[in-house]
């Protein structure tokens, strides 16, 4: 069996879809494709069905799919163990959006210093553009960012996070008993997190193809600002699901059901240079992120 037609398929569920895996896997949409064809022809079955942009398991997928991420995490393993000889900084520099730094470099560290003790490690924040200039300008070794591309590094998205709608508990839409209308919300405060972002830009172009406008009181680049002033109920704000799982959990937001699906997710990628060798620093990490989130 193909190790390759697998990472392919635990890619494609992972994502929901063939376009976002290939991207991953830095591969073109014809070439998953085939290595889904090339394992279906294998199992004798099919293991997808589209349901408009989503890829989604049949139940033979379904029963197939835990093997295979057992396989390919067997796989990832064995090749990590083989090459314990790979180059291992003594400190290491990752620059992170600022929203990364506050979530998931938290998470990552303990791990990263567990796998390697004597590793020195200096986090820089900044907004994703700038990390970028900083790999640019050799100042860290990798980034932890929102996808951009650049033709002198490997972007490879390692998480793709839901975005929803939050606000206080005691907010009027946090008590109705249905979903809320676009509509609905051209009358309430909006706190925006994060304007130059793809989704601040899909959901402004979303609104005015209903001639519907948000009424943005706030616009801020801090996330924890965000969620602070969304808890004081100065208003609504649409964040990554991610960066509020704990106070969802702790019932300091609550997520705001739509009519209609936003359908958009943050997407998150592991940025590193194409001229200088992947290290297992690179590798742990992109993995960590990609398995835990």
């Amino acid at each position: 069996m193909n190790i390759r037609n697998l990472e392919a398929f635990v890619y494609i569920v992972y994502f929901d879809n063939f376009n976002k895996a290939a991207e991953a896997l830095f591969l073109s949409q014809p070439t998953i494709s085939a290595r889904i064809r090339s394992l279906e022809n294998e199992m004798n079955t099919k293991l997808f069905v589209r349901e408009g942009r989503k890829s989604i398991l049949t139940d033979n997928g379904k029963k197939l799919f835990p093997y295979a991420e057992k396989m390919l995490s067997y796989y990832q393993e064995a090749t990590y163990k083989m090459k314990q000889d790979m180059y291992i900084p003594d400190q290491i520099r990752i620059g992170c959006a600022n929203s990364i730094s506050s979530y998931l470099i938290p998470e990552i560290l303990p791990e990263l210093q567990k796998k390697f003790p004597l590793l020195r490690v200096k986090i820089v924040s900044h907004h994703s553009e700038e990390i970028m200039n900083k790999l640019v300008n050799n100042e860290i070794d990798f980034g932890l960012i929102r996808t951009i591309t650049h033709p002198k590094f490997h972007t490879k998205t390692i998480l793709s996070n839901p975005v929803g709608l939050f606000a206080s508990p005691n907010h009027n839409l946090a008590n109705k008993d249905i979903p809320v209308s676009l509509e609905e919300l051209s009358s309430e405060d909006i706190i925006f997190y994060d304007h130059n972002s793809t989704e601040w830009l899909y959901i402004n172009r979303l609104m005015k193809t209903m001639n519907l406008q948000l009424n943005t009181i706030i616009e801020l680049d801090n996330m924890e600002s965000a969620k602070r002033l969304v808890k004081k109920g100065m208003g609504i704000c649409f964040l990554p699901q991610h960066a509020v799982y704990e106070e969802v959990k702790n019932n300091q937001l609550v997520n705001i059901p739509l009519k209609k699906p936003l359908n958009i997710n943050t997407e998150i990628a592991i940025a590193y240079s194409k001229d200088k060798p992947v290290t297992d620093i690179i590798n742990f990490c992109s993995s960590f992120v990609f398995h835990h989130f």
